[in-house]
């Protein structure tokens, strides 16, 4: 009879320990305190072939990339932007909370402000630049921080202006 009885409690004492290793044994939720987004600025020259012109953009250091986010009912909460650096190259750092809310990357769009040559300074919409891109394409995660690239941006000469292309402003 001691042994009927024993059988519940042994049962209940398994299934505790079963209980506490799953929550151990689980892996955490994972959700960066920031993320980065990246990309690079350059500048096409449309008086070369096309290969050149394509794919051997130069570099426009100074240039401004901008990026604006909203919440879920479309409210902008968040903006930034930062300057290229001499290889053309810019990161964004943003918050992954703001306003006590998450900042989801879906929800920003990443677009061309201004060009650091003031020859080279019509926005092309090459990978969105000039609409603006959704950071979709995550290169780097790790516990505290998230990388999405997007771009590169391109701004051309003025002699290669197609009608409705806008300068670049500064």
């Amino acid at each position: 009879m001691a042994r009927m009885r024993s059988m519940p409690a042994l049962a209940l004492v398994v299934a505790i320990a079963a209980a506490a290793w799953c929550a151990e044994a689980r892996v955490p939720d994972h959700h960066p305190s920031t993320f980065t987004v990246t990309g690079k600025v350059q500048c096409q020259d449309c008086s070369k072939n096309w290969n050149a012109y394509a794919y051997n953009g130069r570099a426009i250091p100074g240039s401004v990339v901008g990026i604006t986010c909203v919440d879920d009912r479309g409210r902008v909460v968040y903006h930034g932007s930062d300057a290229t650096d001499g290889q053309g190259v810019f990161n964004i750092e943003v918050p992954s909370k703001v306003n006590c809310g998450d900042l989801a990357p879906s929800r920003c769009l990443v677009r061309l402000a201004s060009s650091g040559d003031a020859g080279c300074a019509v926005f092309t919409n090459f990978n969105s630049g000039k609409t603006g891109e959704k950071p979709s394409r995550l290169t780097h995660v790790s516990p505290d921080k998230a990388t999405y690239a997007v771009g590169p941006y391109y701004c051309t000469l003025p002699r290669c202006d197609v009608k409705d292309d806008d300068a670049c402003t500064y």
